[in-house]
């Protein structure tokens, strides 16, 4: 059984079954080099079935991960989806998309959109393949993306996100193999677009920017008045998050935002960090009292929160997190796929499902490189110049899928100099309040990370941060953030050996055990794919080398 999983909504992408094994995942961004692509995953889908040498005719079905959201007009208009992806957060046309689709689910009438969605999808895709269309629950695909990836048997299974098929917030449990659904909230829980509206008032993108908002969060205190007002609107009480009124969109210069825009806005992202930490994890602790079941996975855009995952996983009543690597709508098509194949829960050993490079594309691309080609004891000579400070960018092996750069697409530097960050931030063009990643092998992870056994594995895919010990703090300063912790990617050998082995040079042969890992990529621009793309982003960023599989570029000088 071959399966091609899709979704179509924002960050859209694809992901390819063969025989019940995942073979590729690919999102359209990485294809038409636009962020958080929402365009329908052509590209997506031709890069999947290209990596697993499969033509469109093998296919024996296809799900659509996400069953109607994006609604049935908007799949009509693609144009108007991409138009209403840049509209305000407090705009009166999300308001009233929030309402239809959640009125949408609780009068039972969804199904018209279903099935209105299931012919145009199936008249989208006639050309493409003949195999059967089936629509998935958007909220599934996030669960069970989840549950399946991780390896407890039984497990408590908790989604949140904007709003996706008429549903913000769900609660699951996973026992031997099955997922059952035991609550959900609809998209008029006021959670849903709380981060993305602070991160838009405080002058960034939303659906983009929230990352800065978690790392300006501590350079300051929450204020206690400021946030006893926004739990007035915002909490998680009774079982449910509030709701908002579905008869008054939420404004910009309503009361609430006009005194929330009086503080600063380090006070700001503290005390909305804060609220968001608080209500999540109520959300959390009433779904393990009610189950007794203390392993956690997670997936849903509001857990691309790296401080609110921490915040979870050292509760006392937490046993293990798992949080799914491509937490927001972008993993929907890997969940969807594993949904409809009942895949049994198993430890995700690595994402690396993109497209490998192309020997002919790489070669060529070297060859129109300006540099020196170095291609003996090529790990060594990396290492070597890591270590007297050279910034470093690798593109090898399979891409990444999702929004984490782990390794295959990135640039690597040493750690041991905090002004490093920003030298790379000029070089790439970026603004972030957050120190770059840390890269740490498996076997130095204890000793530099405190509490960091419960959510080892999510580490493994940068998902968590963890507060530093003493020992890290000094190895790697640029990487520990102004509050003592880090969000590192803990690297295990069989995960990516060529990799690992380099940090092993650097670590027997240079005494540097963590490296930064930043995402390869210009400001604004999705993390890069191709060679091409590797040589023309490392030219652009004046970066000191390009390491391409067995081959170390350098500069001339």
């Amino acid at each position: 059984m071959n399966i091609l999983s899709i979704a179509d909504n924002h960050d859209a992408g694809a992901a390819l079954f063969i025989n019940g094994e995942l073979k590729a995942a690919v999102n359209q961004e990485r294809i038409d080099r636009i962020k958080n692509s929402g365009a329908f995953p052509w590209g997506a889908i031709d890069a999947t079935l290209e990596r697993a040498a499969c033509s469109a005719k093998s296919i024996d079905k296809i799900v659509i991960a996400t069953s109607y959201t994006p609604s049935v007009f908007l799949r009509l208009f693609p144009q108007m989806h991409a138009q209403q992806k840049t509209k305000s957060q407090f705009s009166n046309s999300l308001h009233a998309y929030l309402l239809y689709q959640s009125l949408l689910k609780r009068s039972g009438f969804e199904w018209i959109e279903q099935r209105s969605s299931h012919a145009v999808l199936k008249r989208k895709l006639a050309k493409f393949s003949s195999a059967p269309i089936v629509l998935m629950d958007h909220h599934r695909s996030h669960a069970e993306g989840a549950y399946r990836t991780q390896p407890h048997k039984k497990a408590l299974v908790l989604t949140l996100d904007a709003m996706g098929d008429g549903t913000t917030a769900t609660a699951w449990m996973g026992r031997d193999g099955t997922l059952v659904k035991l609550w959900d909230q609809s998209g008029l829980a006021a959670i849903n677009l709380f981060y993305s509206q602070i991160t838009e008032l405080l002058g960034f993108k939303p659906l983009r920017h929230e990352g800065k908002i978690t790392g300006l969060a501590a350079f300051a205190k929450p204020d206690r008045t400021l946030l006893k007002k926004l739990r007035e609107r915002y909490r998680f009480a009774g079982g449910r998050f509030s709701r908002i009124n579905p008869l008054q969109p939420s404004e910009i210069d309503d009361p609430l935002w006009k005194f929330v825009a009086q503080h600063s806005k380090e006070v700001i992202a503290a005390t909305a960090q804060e609220l968001l930490e608080e209500a999540t994890l109520s959300f959390v602790l009433h779904w393990i009292n009610k189950t007794q079941c203390r392993n956690i996975a997670v997936a849903g855009g509001v857990f691309a929160n790296v401080k609110l995952n921490q915040c979870i996983a050292q509760h006392r009543e937490v046993e293990s997190l798992w949080v799914f690597p491509h937490m927001g709508d972008g993993g929907l098509a890997v969940g969807g796929g594993l949904a409809e194949l009942k895949a049994n829960p198993a430890a995700l050993k690595h994402i690396y499902w993109g497209n490998e490079l192309n020997s002919i594309d790489k070669n060529r691309a070297i060859q129109r490189a300006q540099g020196v080609k170095i291609r003996s004891n090529v790990l060594h000579e990396t290492a070597k110049r890591i270590a007297r400070g050279d910034l470093i960018a690798r593109c090898s092996g399979g891409m990444e899928w999702g929004p984490r750069a782990l390794g295959n697409r990135s640039i690597l530097a040493h750690a041991r100099n905090p002004q490093i960050n920003d030298t790379l931030n000029k070089k790439l063009g970026r603004t972030e309040f957050m120190p770059f990643a840390p890269l740490v092998r498996d076997v130095d992870a204890e000793r530099f990370f405190i509490n960091s056994s419960k959510a080892m594995h999510a580490a493994r895919f940068m998902t968590v941060c963890f507060k530093c010990t003493d020992a890290f703090k000094k190895a790697a300063p640029a990487t520990v953030h102004i509050d003592g912790t880090a969000r590192p990617q803990i690297l295990q050998k069989d995960q990516n050996p060529e990799l690992y082995e380099l940090m092993t040079i650097l670590a027997e042969e240079h005494e540097i055990p963590a490296l930064i890992n930043t995402s390869f990529n210009l400001h604004e621009e999705p993390i890069i794919a191709t060679p091409d793309e590797a040589v023309r982003a490392w030219r652009s960023a004046d970066l000191d080398g390009l390491l391409m599989e067995d081959v170390l570029l350098v500069k001339h000088s």
